[in-house]
């Protein structure tokens, strides 16, 4: 089941970011001890125009959260950062590619325009998903980060139904 997350879902957010082994945590923060967790679960939960959150749960469990943040300041927000993270008993079976394809459709209903996010270079999961959602065009290398620059103008709408 895929559904917003909201204020109440705040305490398993935080346990799936702290189920993650030291390679994912590195991949999805750029480092392997992330000393924000709980600050970050609160925010990911936070529903209000700049912030928005799905996540996927497998028998109760949360498997993955999907969640953007405006970068502008404003009711509607243009432009998102977005991230995504799946639990890796969870993964290959579609959640993040299903994840990212909703939020980019909740992001557009937002009026958001543009979606961001950073991107270890040797993150091949994730790469993988962009790749799938047939987004590497929007792709760039800088040293050991990709940067995906996203117009959702550019994206066609199948790759945002959600399916």
């Amino acid at each position: 089941m895929v559904r917003p997350l909201d204020t109440a879902d705040h305490q398993a957010v935080r346990r799936l970011h702290e189920r993650l082994n030291e390679y994912d945590t590195y991949m999805r923060f750029f480092t392997v001890y992330p000393a924000h967790l709980a600050a970050l679960a609160e925010a990911i939960c936070v529903a209000d125009p700049s912030h928005y959150a799905l996540g996927a749960f497998v028998d109760g469990t949360l498997a993955g959260v999907a969640n953007y943040v405006a970068l502008d300041v404003g009711d509607a927000p243009a432009e998102v950062e977005f991230a995504l993270v799946v639990d890796d008993e969870y993964r290959m079976h579609g959640i993040g590619t299903l994840l990212l394809s909703r939020l980019t459709a909740a992001a557009r209903q937002h009026g958001v325009t543009r979606m961001r996010a950073e991107i270890l270079a040797q993150n091949a999961m994730v790469l993988k998903v962009i790749r799938d959602l047939g987004w590497s065009s929007a792709l760039h290398r800088d040293r050991a980060e990709m940067h995906l620059d996203l117009d959702l103008d550019d994206v066609p709408s199948p790759a945002v139904a959600g399916g």
